[in-house]
C-alpha cells in the first residue's frame, strides 16, 4: 500500500493542485462548513512524501504450534474483541480446547467481560440460524445484563445487535410489533443537519471519500462549460461545497452554469439543502441552479430530469445502490435509467462488506465486524461529542443494524457488496471502471494526515478503486465509472 502512494506522490510532485481554501464575501452565511478547506490548505506548502501510518490496532490472535500470540498494544477494539469472541465459538466446537480466558495477562479483567459479552451475542446468533430460539433467546437475555451501562463501542455493538436478533426471533415466530417506530433517516438528516456536518468533517472516511468523488467529478468535466451533477443522496451537500469550490476556482474553461439535481423522498430538507448551496455559490460568484426530484429510485422517469444537450453530465451516488441491491430487478431498471441520462462519469461509494447472501449466519458475521469497526471509529473521532456520537448511532447504524438482521421480503432492506461484485454487476451495462487521478489520491493521503486521531484509517487500492478502513478492517469502496459506447455498439 506504502508503495502505490509513494509512486504517485513523486510523480506528481511538481503539478499544481485545486486549492479549496474559501474567500468568500463577509456576509457569508455562518453555517458553511469551513473544515474541508481547512484540510488541505492546512498542507498546501507540504509536498513532502506522505506514506499511511501504521495501525495502532493489536493484530488478530494468531496460532503458531497451538500457541495464541497477541499484540503487546494496549488498545483493544470492538472488532479485536469480537475476533476472539468467535476464535472462542469455533474453537470450543472444534477438538481444540483453548479459551480466550487463559491469556489474563495480555488483556484486562474488562476486556475479559466483554469477550464473555460478544461471545453471548454470537451464540445467539449461531443458535437462531439453526432455529433454537429458546436457545438464542436465553443468550440474548445475559447480553442485555452485561452490556448495561453501554459506555464503549462494544457494548453499544451488542446493544444494537440484541434489539435486531429479538426482532429475527419475533417475525420468525410469527410476533410482530404493530407499534415498531421506522426511522425515516432522511427526516433525521434535516432535524441533525448541524450534527451531521459537525461528524462529516471529523470521520475521516467521509473526508476522503467526499474530496476523492467531487476530485474525480472535476477530471472528468475539466473542459465542460455547463456541468450537471445529479445526486441520488446529497444528505448535507457538504461535499458539493468541494464541488463548487474547484470549479470556481477554473482558470481555463470558465463554467457558465453549475446545475445540480437532488433526488430524495423529503422536499422540504432538499429545499433547504439548496439554498444553503445556492448562498455558497453566491459568494463565489458561480452560476448555479439547484433542481429536486421527489421520487424513491425504483419510481424514477426521464421526465424528472432536465438535461439539455449542451450540459455534460455526472453522477454521484453515495450509499445508495445497497437500498436496492437486494431486488435484482430494481437495480437493473435503476442502472438502466441512469445510463439514458449519458453520464460522463458515475462515482460510486458503498459499504465493503457481503451482507447480499440469503444465507442469515454468513450476513450476521459481515455486519458484526463491519459495525465493530465503524463504531471504533466514531468512538476514536468524535470522543468527547458523547451526544453527536449517540445521535448519529441512534439513527443511520441502528437502521442499518436493523435492517441487515432482521429485514426480509419486501421490508425495507439494505444489503452491502463488495467491489468485485460491482465490477461484475455493472460489466454487464457496458459500464468501465475508471482510473482514479494521481491527484485525486494524493489528497486523500493529504485529508488522511490532517488529524493525529485519523491515523489508524486505512486507504488502500484494489485495483483501480479506492478502499477505506478502519485499523485493517474495510469499511468503504469508492470507485469510478464511464459507459464505453464502443462496447454498446459492438454489442448492437
Amino acid at each position: 500500500m506504502a508503495s502505490q502512494f509513494e509512486g504517485f506522490i513523486k510523480k506528481d510532485k511538481n503539478e499544481s493542485r485545486i486549492s479549496y481554501l474559501v474567500e468568500t464575501k463577509k456576509d457569508q452565511n455562518p453555517c458553511f462548513p469551513q473544515a474541508p478547506f481547512e484540510i488541505l490548505s492546512n498542507y498546501q506548502s507540504q509536498l513532502k512524501r506522505l506514506t499511511p501510518q501504521k495501525s495502532n490496532e493489536p493484530t488478530a490472535p494468531q496460532t503458531t504450534n497451538g500457541t495464541l500470540k497477541f499484540s503487546s498494544n494496549p488498545v483493544v477494539s470492538a472488532v479485536f474483541i469480537m475476533k476472539l469472541a468467535r476464535m472462542r465459538l469455533h474453537e470450543d466446537c472444534s477438538s481444540y480446547s483453548i479459551n480466550p480466558f487463559k491469556f489474563q495477562s495480555m488483556i484486562s479483567v474488562d476486556n475479559l467481560k466483554d469477550v464473555e459479552l460478544a461471545s453471548n451475542l454470537l451464540m445467539a446468533a449461531e443458535n437462531l440460524s439453526i432455529q433454537q430460539f429458546d436457545s438464542a433467546e436465553k443468550f440474548l437475555k445475559q447480553c442485555v445484563l452485561l452490556a448495561s451501562p453501554c459506555d464503549s463501542p462494544l457494548r453499544g455493538i451488542v446493544t444494537y445487535f440484541t434489539d435486531a436478533l429479538r426482532e429475527r426471533i419475533d417475525q420468525e415466530r410469527g410476533r410482530i410489533d404493530l407499534e415498531r417506530k421506522i426511522v425515516d433517516l432522511e427526516e433525521y438528516a434535516m432535524m441533525f443537519k448541524s450534527v451531521f456536518l459537525s461528524c462529516e468533517q471529523k470521520l475521516p472516511l467521509s473526508q476522503i471519500s467526499q474530496f476523492t468523488g467531487m476530485q474525480a467529478i472535476l477530471d472528468s468535466v475539466a473542459s465542460a462549460r455547463k456541468v450537471h451533477v445529479i445526486d441520488f443522496g446529497i444528505r448535507s451537500g457538504s461535499h458539493l461545497i468541494i464541488l463548487m469550490q474547484g470549479l470556481a476556482s477554473r482558470k481555463d474553461h470558465p463554467v457558465e452554469l453549475l446545475k445540480i439535481t437532488a433526488v430524495g423522498k423529503s422536499k422540504n430538507r432538499l429545499e433547504k439543502t439548496g439554498k444553503w448551496l445556492s448562498s455558497f455559490a453566491e459568494s463565489l460568484n458561480l452560476p448555479f441552479l439547484f433542481k429536486t426530484v421527489i421520487s424513491e429510485l425504483n419510481d424514477l422517469k426521464e421526465g424528472f430530469f432536465e438535461v439539455e444537450a449542451e450540459e455534460m453530465v455526472a453522477i454521484f451516488l453515495s450509499l445508495k445502490l445497497c437500498g436496492i441491491l437486494a431486488w435484482p430487478r430494481r437495480i437493473e431498471n435503476f442502472i438502466g435509467f441512469v445510463k439514458k441520462l449519458n453520464p460522463c462519469v458515475i462515482v460510486v461509494v458503498e459499504m465493503e462488506a457481503n451482507t447480499n447472501t440469503p444465507i442469515f449466519i454468513d450476513r450476521f458475521y459481515e455486519a458484526i465486524f463491519l459495525a465493530s469497526a465503524i463504531f471504533d471509529l466514531l468512538n476514536t473521532c468524535l470522543k468527547g461529542d458523547s451526544m453527536f456520537r449517540k445521535i448519529v448511532e441512534e439513527t443511520y447504524f441502528q437502521q442499518m443494524i436493523l435492517s441487515t438482521i432482521a429485514e426480509e421480503g419486501e421490508g425495507k432492506i439494505q444489503r452491502f457488496a463488495k467491489i468485485d461484485f460491482w465490477r461484475e454487476f455493472l460489466a454487464r451495462f457496458d459500464l468501465v471502471e475508471a482510473e482514479l487521478s494521481p491527484l485525486s489520491l494524493y489528497q486523500a493521503n493529504l485529508v488522511l494526515k490532517t488529524s493525529p486521531c485519523w491515523s489508524s484509517a486505512t486507504v488502500d487500492m484494489n485495483g483501480k478503486s479506492l478502499i477505506l478502513g478502519w485499523n485493517g478492517t474495510t469499511i468503504l469502496s469508492l470507485s469510478v465509472w464511464k459507459f464505453d459506447h464502443k462496447l454498446e455498439t459492438e454489442t448492437n
